[in-house]
């Protein structure tokens, strides 16, 4: 789950279901922009039950992705996100594996609003990024920048370009990754956030 803060006032949950009737065995380690931390390891989560995990008991950091494992059985991961005291809340499901290339179709950094596109790396070793954007104007290039071994980082578009048309493709090498994109408006007061589409 590449998205996730909790620091400056902001709560991050990760909510793991389990579908199947026996218990599954679950780990959840964190990706921030400090590098690799750990949080709860070998959690029991009962058969055809549902847990939530309150990323902010573990770490805290603006930057903050989760990878989610599973022992003796399969679950499914959301991660929900609220700031400004819950006025407003984004939620995403997770993905089961990076890729080396990433679509996010949404996006705007003009009228007052915020796009943001966070880089999940998985892997040990630091990989190289690259984001291009296309907008009505057309392809527009981007930056190349390094992301370290199990770390996260969050590029904010309004940086780059403005535009009320922004859709970004992520291309990384040296390791696949994982991404999303939030969005926010109105002062930051509401929110939405997508996963990227891999092909």
């Amino acid at each position: 789950l590449a998205e996730g803060c909790t620091d400056g006032g902001m709560e991050t949950f990760v909510l793991v279901q389990n579908p199947l009737p026996t218990a599954a065995t679950v780990s959840l380690d964190f990706m921030t922009g400090m590098g690799p931390a750990e949080g709860p390891q070998g959690f029991l989560v009962a058969g055809n039950s549902r847990h939530t995990f309150k990323v902010n008991d573990y770490v805290t950091d603006y930057n903050v992705s989760t990878h989610v494992t599973a022992e003796k059985g399969m679950v499914i991961c959301e991660r929900a996100m609220y700031g400004d005291n819950r006025a407003w809340g984004t939620d995403s499901l997770g993905v089961i594996a990076p890729a080396d290339t990433w679509y996010l179709a949404e996006g705007c950094t003009d009228g007052g609003m915020e796009t943001f596109v966070l880089v999940q790396n998985p892997n040990p070793e630091a990989v190289t990024v690259n984001l291009d954007f296309m907008t009505n104007a057309g392809m527009q290039p981007g930056q190349v920048f390094m992301i370290d071994g199990n770390s996260r980082l969050t590029f904010r578009l309004n940086d780059f370009l403005t535009d009320y048309n922004v859709s970004t493709m992520v291309t990384s090498t040296g390791g696949a990754v994982i991404c999303e994109r939030s969005m926010y408006g109105n002062d930051r007061a509401w929110a939405h956030d997508s996963i990227g589409y891999a092909p």
